[in-house]
């Protein structure tokens, strides 16, 4: 089987180049690859958990870009840092960069809150381990189907090297 890492481009829908990982490899080694062979100047390159890696973001950074990473459990810290600090009432507040969305179709109704915080201090010393690390994001999803209340929320968690709003973070997350 052939694995394929793709860029994509969401403003113009279409794929930007691949690289095919290595036999015995995966993703975090055929990201920066496929990162060298672009010209990302001044864009927002979005990744999956799988890409959430020091040395990527860096990768980023050093091609003059933003980076926008999922966190999840192959960053233990920084998702405890996260865990530590999101509580859900946080979204109910008036006083944050809180931004939401719902969608309707095919019995669903699927709701996204988005809460970004550019105030680091919460993941402590993790803060100087990103590079040009501004923006923290927490990504919550309600869905409901065929008119059944929710009986979940999903929850997301964000880094990012641009300074981004909430309604920035879940369009470009």
């Amino acid at each position: 089987m052939i694995h394929m890492v793709s860029a994509f481009s969401t403003a113009n829908k279409v794929v930007l180049g691949q690289v095919k990982t290595a036999e015995k490899s995966n993703e975090i080694t055929a990201i920066p690859e496929l990162l060298e062979l672009l010209n990302i100047r001044g864009c927002l390159i979005t990744i999956d958990a799988m890409g959430c890696q020091k040395a990527i973001a860096r990768k980023v950074v050093s091609k003059e870009a933003d980076y926008l990473l999922s966190v999840k459990s192959n960053q233990p810290s920084l998702e405890a840092a996260f865990d530590n600090y999101f509580k859900l009432e946080m979204l109910q507040r008036e006083d944050g960069d809180t931004y939401s969305t719902k969608e309707q179709g095919h019995g669903r109704v699927e709701t996204r809150l988005c809460l970004v915080n550019d105030d680091l201090s919460v993941l402590g010393d993790i803060t100087f381990e990103w590079p040009e690390l501004k923006t923290m994001g927490i990504v919550a999803t309600i869905r409901q189907e065929k008119g059944q209340p929710a009986t979940a929320i999903t929850l997301r968690y964000y880094i990012s090297s641009a300074r981004l709003t909430s309604k920035e973070l879940l369009e470009g997350g």
